[in-house]
């Protein structure tokens, strides 16, 4: 099991580097062109005149809390494997929410991480799986 723990640590690191780069990317600059994007691609909600929100929203969502299962996964804790699914399909919920609010806008980006979201659903299963059958008693 330390392939499936060390490629699930090496994703879960890579989102937390995502989520704090966009956020932070946003908010030094709300209007979004840091990021390629303008306001008008915001929809007409309130509290979202600029990216401020959104980039709050990506350090907390993909900057912090997946940090959560990072260090259980180190720590060897098998909640670490629920807690990535949890991070998978908060993702998920997030990228299809984006592709509602916003539409296909930026392809490659959506669907990167729409499949990274995927992917830790399966590694979260997977990883839990494991660890089920690891704790369970050996019958002779």
């Amino acid at each position: 099991m330390g392939a499936l723990r060390g490629g699930t640590l090496a994703v879960l690191a890579v989102l937390i580097g995502g989520g704090w780069f966009g956020g932070l990317t946003f908010l030094a600059d709300p209007s979004g062109s840091g990021m390629g994007m303008t306001t008008a691609e915001l929809p007409d909600w309130p509290l979202l005149d600029d990216f401020t929100l959104p980039g709050i929203a990506l350090i907390v969502l993909f900057g912090l809390l997946p940090i959560v299962p990072l260090v259980l996964l180190l720590r060897r804790d098998a909640r670490g494997w629920t807690a990535t699914a949890a991070v998978g399909v908060l993702l998920v919920l997030w990228m299809l929410g984006q592709l509602v609010a916003l539409g296909l806008t930026f392809p490659a980006m959506q669907l990167t991480f729409l499949a990274v979201g995927l992917l830790l659903v399966v590694l979260g299963w997977a990883g839990r799986r494991g660890a089920d059958e690891f704790s369970r008693p050996v019958r002779s």
